[in-house]
């Protein structure tokens, strides 16, 4: 599960890049050394663009790139849908340089 609550339509959500959602974005730019906490700015962005999906409806994304103050922590803002069906187990689907990451939830609600 995505969020700890129920989420609305049309809000802001930040989708982690852990092992449950997907497990790395690839390159960033800048760059961060290997092992190195990100730094609150820049930005780090993914080189490659991701698109998300949240059942099954694409997602604007606001942002894909490393967490700051964690290393090699990747996160993901999208805006949910307005159109998408409410419920408990929205799957939720992320892709990036050809790679489909395995479908999460998360509840969303009108």
């Amino acid at each position: 599960m995505i969020a700890p609550c129920p989420v609305p339509c049309s809000l802001v959500v930040k989708i982690p890049g852990c092992a449950d959602a997907i497990t790395g974005l690839g390159a960033v730019t800048p760059t961060v050394p290997a092992g190195a906490p990100t730094p609150l700015s820049p930005y780090f962005q993914t080189v490659n663009p991701v698109t998300v999906t949240i059942g099954g409806q694409s997602a604007q994304v606001l942002f894909a790139g490393l967490t700051p103050q964690y290393a090699g922590l990747y996160q993901v803002n999208a805006i949910v849908p307005s159109g998408v069906t409410p419920g408990g187990a929205v799957q939720v689907v992320l892709q990036v340089a050809g790679q489909t990451s395995p479908p999460v939830t998360m509840a969303v609600v009108q």
